[in-house]
Order: C-alpha cells, then structure tokens, then sequence
C-alpha cells in the first residue's frame, strides 16, 4: 500500500468519524430515515476500510496539461466561443495578417467553407487547407 492508497483510507476513516458524530446527533432527535441513511453509510465505509484491496494500487492518472484555448469570435454576426490548440490560433494570427482581415473572417469563411462539419473542426481543417494556400482577399467577407 504506497502513500496515495493511504490518503483514500485516511480520507474514508474521517468520513467515517464525521459520520458516525451526525449519527449520534440524528440519533438523539430521533430522527429514523435520515438514521437509516447514515448508518448504510457508515456500513458501507466500514466494508471498505476493512478491505484494503478496495483501494487502488496505482496512482492517480496524471492530468494532461491544458492545450486548448478559448476565444470568442463572431460568425455571421454572432457571438460565440471556440476552444482550439494555440498552434491553430497563431496560424489564424499568421493567415489573417497575410490576407488583412481579421480572425472573425476567417473563422466566418471556415464555416461557410466546411458547414457538415463543428465549427472548431471547420476552423482546423480551413488551418490545414490555409497554410497550403490562403484564401484570396475576394474570398473574405469585408
């Protein structure tokens, strides 16, 4: 048992504790279904810390860093947010530049270009399509 399975048992017998405090405070105002409750509770926490295979044995999965961002845009005059890599945000950067317009157009051409599709995979594929060949200026609302 490492130190995270210990953390999960330690976690459960403070549970426990707490609950078995309420309990007795619910048993005073005799208060029979939210006893009943309590005490399937404290069973079933019972159940668990005395078998310490409950627990798992490897540590916790590590969690993937945040890769993606969020920005709103306006498509078709509307508001809305798209999460994507900040890969694909600085390539929309890069394109818009290129093609003097704004981000909005383009996330509004990517849609009109590829409407079968979510928006924020519209957006990716229109990237990938775009660092081939931009689109030219015509092709972009004004």
């Amino acid at each position: 048992m490492n130190w995270h399975d210990r953390q999960g048992m330690i976690a459960d017998i403070n549970l426990r504790i707490e609950l078995k405090r309420l309990a007795d405070k619910v048993f005073e105002r005799d208060d029979g279904p939210l006893m009943a409750i309590l005490e399937v509770a404290i069973s079933t926490l019972d159940e668990r810390i005395s078998d310490p295979d409950a627990y798992p044995t490897e540590t916790s999965p590590r969690r993937r860093p945040v890769t993606l961002i969020c920005r709103n845009i306006r498509i078709r005059n509307k508001r809305t947010s798209v999460k994507l890599e900040n890969e694909f945000w600085n390539a929309l950067d890069m394109m818009a530049s290129e093609a003097h317009c704004t981000i909005d157009d383009l996330c509004d051409t990517a849609r009109r270009s590829y409407e079968s599709s979510s928006l924020t995979s519209a957006i990716r594929v229109f990237v990938l399509n775009g660092t081939m060949s931009l689109p030219a200026k015509s092709e972009i609302p004004a």
